[in-house]
């Protein structure tokens, strides 16, 4: 029987465990590009482009670090000691940080329509959160594999850039921005293949617990 005082608790703890120096440096990174960006042509197209090669990043900076927090800290001897299972304390973290990611992509959106902007908020929130979400799970994979951040962060950055500059000519319909070609049903693919990536970096995880 599931004890939810003890579920809360461990919920409660990983939320005051996960760094809030990435959420904030996300947060900056999003409010520095709305600061930039011109407002007068806030079109659904270029909003798409902003959302997909602007502030999918973010993904990187904020699930990367996830897995290793405690071989960071020196900790892990120590965790994987716990009577509840590290692998549940991870899972935790990550609904944890894809609802902070939810929230910084609604706030930028928001301010997007507050300067005049005209699109599909809804699909353009969601489908952002599926790069940036794929992108994260990326990080996490290769830095629970290497136990290394400098490795979470290189692999899926490579990825991106790789993505930018061959725009899709590779990957064809699993191109990283579908939508900015009309390629809605991309995100549904890189959706499956970012869970598909969580339950192995997961597994990783209970393994090595």
């Amino acid at each position: 029987m599931v004890d939810l005082k003890l579920e809360k608790k461990l919920f409660l703890n990983n939320v005051k465990i996960l760094s809030f120096n990435s959420l904030l440096l996300a947060m900056g990174y999003v409010f520095a590009i709305i600061f930039m960006i011109n407002k007068s042509y806030l079109t659904q197209d270029m909003v798409t482009f902003i959302g997909e090669q602007f502030f999918s990043p973010i993904g990187i900076i904020m699930y990367t670090r996830i897995p290793i927090l405690e071989y960071e800290m020196k900790a892990h001897e120590i965790i994987y000691s716990k009577i509840s299972p590290y692998f549940k304390a991870v899972l935790y973290r990550i609904i944890i940080t894809s609802i902070e990611l939810i929230l910084i992509l609604s706030c930028g959106f928001i301010i997007l329509k507050f300067f005049g902007g005209r699109f599909d908020y809804i699909v353009i929130l969601l489908g952002t959160f599926v790069t940036s979400f794929y992108l994260g799970t990326m990080g996490m994979l290769f830095s629970s594999i290497s136990k290394q951040t400098v490795v979470g962060y290189l692999v899926p950055f490579i990825y991106y850039f790789f993505e930018l500059f061959s725009k899709g000519k590779y990957t064809k319909n699993f191109y990283l921005f579908g939508m900015t070609v009309e390629n809605y049903m991309s995100k549904f693919k890189l959706l499956g293949i970012g869970f598909i990536i969580l339950i192995a970096c997961l597994f990783i995880i209970r393994k090595e617990s």
